[in-house]
Formats: structure tokens, sequence, C-alpha cells
């Protein structure tokens, strides 16, 4: 039966009908991937909508699935991996700058991505997911810049 503990895989649904939901797709003991959750002999799929709402889908009525990747950790990447870009980079300041300097460029990028700009805003899930990975990488960033700065002083 349902209960709460359950974990859910998140994904966004389409429909035949041309509707999507967003929301997760229940686990079960025996299927706990996304591919086996859909695989299941079974004629609905028990989803949870963003809301809390417990759905039973027809599987013949989806036109597909997609899963929603989880926001990444808000930390920057490993100075050894090709893609790394340091946090005077990610604030777009120089090694050699100061507080303020690092403290302006913060704010001027905080205000740029902070979530609550874009909340009234219907906006894909996916642009919610990079704007506040964004906002969390340079609150990441400037931690880092700070603490290099007063280490430095």
């Amino acid at each position: 039966m349902f209960d709460q503990s359950s974990k859910t895989i998140e994904v966004s649904v389409r429909m035949l009908d041309g509707a999507t939901l967003r929301g997760g797709l229940m686990q079960t003991q025996t299927a706990t991937s996304l591919e086996g959750v859909l695989s299941k002999d079974t004629p609905f799929l028990e989803f949870i909508s963003k809301d809390g709402q417990r759905k039973f889908i027809l599987k013949n009525q989806i036109a597909y699935v997609e899963p929603v990747e989880p926001l990444r950790k808000p930390v920057l990447v490993n100075p050894k991996d090709s893609r790394y870009i340091d946090a005077f980079t990610m604030l777009g300041v120089r090694k050699e700058c100061t507080f303020d300097e690092a403290k302006m460029a913060y704010h001027r990028l905080a205000k740029q991505y902070h979530p609550d700009n874009y909340s009234g805003v219907d906006l894909p899930e996916e642009v919610q997911r990079y704007v506040t990975d964004m906002f969390r990488q340079i609150n990441t960033a400037f931690t880092e810049v700070r603490s290099e700065i007063q280490t430095a002083a």
C-alpha cells in the first residue's frame, strides 16, 4: 500500500492529449529504475504530482516520459577536470581583486540569477534548474573567493 516513505523517480510525462505532468513515478522493491517502473506488467503507473496528489496514469495514454535530473551539488569543478572554472573566473574578477570588488561582482551576479526574479514567470523546468544551479554556484564561488582574500590578508 502507499506510504509516505516510498521513493519516487522525478519525471516529466507527456500524454497523448498534449498534457504534461511533472512529478514522480513511484518506485517499488522490484522496480527502482525508470526503465523498471515503466516495464512493469501493469496497465497503470502510480504518479505523485508536484503538489502531492496521488494519481494513476494509464500507460497506453503516455506519449513519452523524460527523467528530470536533480540539481547538481553547488561545488566548483575539480581543478584537474578540463571543465574547471575557478571561483574568481565564475565571479568575473581577477585573482588580485579586493574584497569590495569581489562583493560587487557577487551582488551583480546574484541579482541576475536569483530565483526570486523568475518566480512569477512561467519558465521551462530546465531553465528554472539552470538559474537555481547558477545561483548556488555563484554563492559557492563567492564563499571561496572571500575565504582566499581573508587568508591572504
